[in-house]
């Protein structure tokens, strides 16, 4: 009697760690995508063009992932967006043109525009690593841009642009995931912002 006693317990016990681990395991965070976007303040070489007007096409992902909202998956706990990265990269860039003189619209042939602006998002991610307890954070943003002239010039200007941070002595909370990823968003966003290439095709 005293074993199967002793056997039940170590078999409640189990199936006692087994529920809370499940539970565990069920931790869903979703970030919203308006605390990624980056209070960028630095000056900007895009502010000495003159105002141009970019009609912006919708960005598409080429991530190859099966949830595109999902931003990393940690033990019991998983990152989404409430929106896909794709629409929240584009806000992105259109808050840093508007930021430096510029205006931002939505494409449509019958557009007043200088430019439109197609992009691709290839990169969109956060994950850790951990040593002894200490989770080291990293985001890698990136995108594909394509700018032409609204007026049907053959003129065509495609960039790679990309950003990456990483946050040491970091736990994998959802304060460090909107930190590192906002971070990685606004390196992407200098890259584009001081750019000559590109200020030098949007000037002519």
């Amino acid at each position: 009697m005293k074993l199967c006693t002793i056997h039940l317990f170590g078999l409640l016990t189990l199936i006692a760690i087994s529920l809370i681990l499940q539970g565990c395991m069920m931790m869903s965070h979703t970030i919203a995508s308006a605390d990624l976007l980056p209070q960028v303040q630095a000056g900007s070489p895009l502010k000495s063009v003159s105002p141009k007007t970019f009609a912006f096409k919708e960005f598409g992902d080429t991530r190859n992932i099966s949830d595109p909202l999902l931003l990393m998956e940690a033990p019991f706990h998983k990152y989404k967006l409430d929106q896909p990265p794709a629409i929240l990269v584009a806000e992105a860039i259109k808050k840093e043109l508007e930021r430096n003189g510029h205006i931002c619209i939505d494409y449509s042939p019958q557009s007043k525009a200088d430019f439109i602006i197609e992009g691709t998002v290839y990169k969109y991610w956060s994950f850790y690593t951990s040593i002894a307890w200490t989770y080291n954070s990293t985001a890698n943003v990136a995108v594909k841009l394509t700018v032409s002239p609204f007026s049907g010039d053959k003129r065509v200007f495609i960039k790679n642009y990309e950003g990456e941070y990483v946050l040491n002595k970091a736990t994998y909370s959802p304060k460090e995931v909107k930190e590192v990823l906002s971070q990685a968003l606004m390196e992407m966003l200098k890259e584009i912002s001081t750019d000559s290439e590109l200020i030098e095709f949007i000037e002519k």
